[in-house]
C-alpha cells in the first residue's frame, strides 16, 4: 500500500480563512440572513483509496459497516465517509485526530492494496446554512440542487464558478463544502458576493 504523510505548513491555530474577518451583510429589506458561512476549523481529513477489502479497517475506525454508495455519505458519530470515486473516499474526523487515524489505518491496511493520505491541510471545509444556500450555489454550479434531487446524505464533486469543490448535503438547508485550501479565499469571496441579495454572513 502507499502512504503520504502531511505534516502541514500552516502555523498552529491558523486556518485557511483566518485572514477573513467576521461580517454580516443584511438583506436589502433588512430581513433574515439567507446564507451563513462557517469554516470548520481543523477538521481532520483523510483521503482513502482502495477496493472492498478496505472495509474491515474502515469499519474499525469509523463505525461505518458499509462503504458509501455512489455520491452518498455515511456518518457515524463524529466521523463521516464521503464517496469521491469508485475506489476513493474522504474520511472526516475529529479535530486533532487525523494523525492518529492515519497511522491506525496504515497499520490495518498494511497488507491491502490501498493508499492513505492525510490531506487535512490541503483541504478547507465550510459549513453553509440557510434558506437561500441552494439558490446561492446554483449561481455558479451546474448541478441540480433542488431538495427533491440533491437530498440529505448525498455528495458530489463539481465546479463552483472556477473552483473545484465537493458538496455534501447535510440537510435541506445545510451543506458542507470542501475545496482546496488554495481556493478557500476565492470561494469565500464568491459566496459572500453571490449571497448579497439574500443576506449573508461569515462567522469565521
Amino acid at each position: 500500500m502507499a502512504s503520504t504523510a502531511n505534516k502541514g505548513s500552516r502555523a498552529p491555530g491558523r486556518t485557511a480563512l483566518s485572514g477573513k474577518t467576521k461580517q454580516t451583510i443584511a438583506t436589502p429589506d433588512g430581513g433574515r440572513v439567507g446564507l451563513a458561512i462557517t469554516e470548520l476549523s481543523h477538521l481532520g481529513k483523510i483521503n482513502l483509496r482502495g477496493g472492498d477489502d478496505i472495509l474491515p479497517a474502515v469499519k474499525k475506525h469509523t463505525g461505518c459497516s458499509n462503504l458509501p454508495e455512489n455520491n452518498r455519505t455515511v456518518q457515524i458519530g463524529e466521523r463521516t465517509l464521503i464517496w469521491l470515486a469508485p475506489d476513493e473516499f474522504l474520511v472526516l474526523c475529529e479535530a486533532g485526530e487525523e494523525a492518529g487515524l492515519h497511522s491506525q489505518l496504515m497499520l490495518d491496511l498494511g497488507k491491502v492494496h490501498a493508499a492513505v493520505t492525510n490531506v487535512t491541510d490541503a483541504l478547507c471545509a465550510l459549513s453553509l446554512r440557510g434558506q437561500a444556500l441552494r439558490k446561492v450555489l446554483a449561481k455558479g454550479c451546474a448541478l441540480d440542487l433542488h431538495p427533491s434531487v440533491f437530498t440529505a446524505g448525498m455528495c458530489a464533486q463539481t465546479i463552483l464558478s472556477h473552483a473545484a469543490v465537493t458538496l455534501v448535503a447535510v440537510s435541506d438547508d445545510q451543506f458542507t463544502l470542501i475545496c482546496r485550501t488554495s481556493f478557500a479565499a476565492y470561494v469565500h469571496d464568491w459566496l459572500m458576493d453571490a449571497g448579497l441579495e439574500y443576506g449573508v454572513s461569515f462567522k469565521g
